[in-house]
């Protein structure tokens, strides 16, 4: 990728949507090398090859960059995670497999904890959380599962409720409201003895949670 020199007219011949992207692919290697401080919208805008008023021309604040970055760097591991679980056809077996995903990886993305660690929840699950558009994305994603599991999913249970529940887990995944949920086996054995059992007609059976030594 070829970094436009500093000066040149607004733009530069960009569109707008690509001079977005560069701005926020600019953010991400400024969050990596120099921390949270040190990322400033003139230091993004420099590194991106842009004025600081550019920068304004499409985030009007800096909390405004930092949503849609956290959204942009979700919405990657989302793909990634679609991706690894698309063999998959089992309603159960999405729900469980993404939680322990989101549990174990997006908990632990370098660039959300660089970002979340400086903000005033201090934690990944409160920058989703806050972010509108990405929680309606992973509410949507999962509320096209539910919906394609037809009778698999227990009566009278609504896909948009079920959708909104998972999301509920997964904030409290994020957030460490469960022992062990750095644990992928712990986190599964959660999973399907509290979770599944209020989504499926036919949960699987599960083993117990947490070891009586715990």
């Amino acid at each position: 990728m070829t970094v436009r020199r500093r000066g040149r007219p607004p733009g530069g011949g960009n569109p707008p949507e690509h001079a977005r992207e560069l701005l926020l692919d600019a953010a991400e290697r400024s969050f990596a090398r120099r921390g949270y401080r040190a990322s400033t919208m003139q230091v993004i805008a420099r590194e991106a090859g842009y004025t600081r008023a550019v920068i304004y021309r499409h985030f009007a604040t800096r909390d405004e960059l930092l949503d849609a970055l956290v959204v942009r760097v979700a919405a990657r591991k989302i793909a990634e995670i679609t991706t690894r679980l698309q063999p998959a056809t089992d309603p159960g077996v999405l729900v469980t497999e993404s939680l322990v995903l989101v549990a174990t990886e997006v908990a632990h993305d370098p660039l959300l904890r660089v970002i979340s660690e400086h903000s005033d929840e201090g934690n990944v699950a409160a920058l989703i959380a806050r972010s509108v558009t990405l929680s309606e994305l992973l509410a949507g994603l999962y509320e096209i599962g539910f919906e394609q599991a037809g009778e698999q999913l227990r009566p009278g249970l609504r896909p948009g409720d079920a959708a909104r529940f998972v999301l509920s887990v997964a904030l409290g995944l994020l957030l460490g409201l469960i022992p062990g949920a750095h644990d992928a086996d712990r986190v599964r054995r959660y999973v399907q003895v509290f979770v599944l059992p209020a989504l499926m007609a036919d949960p699987p059976p599960a083993g117990p949670v947490f070891a009586l030594q715990e």
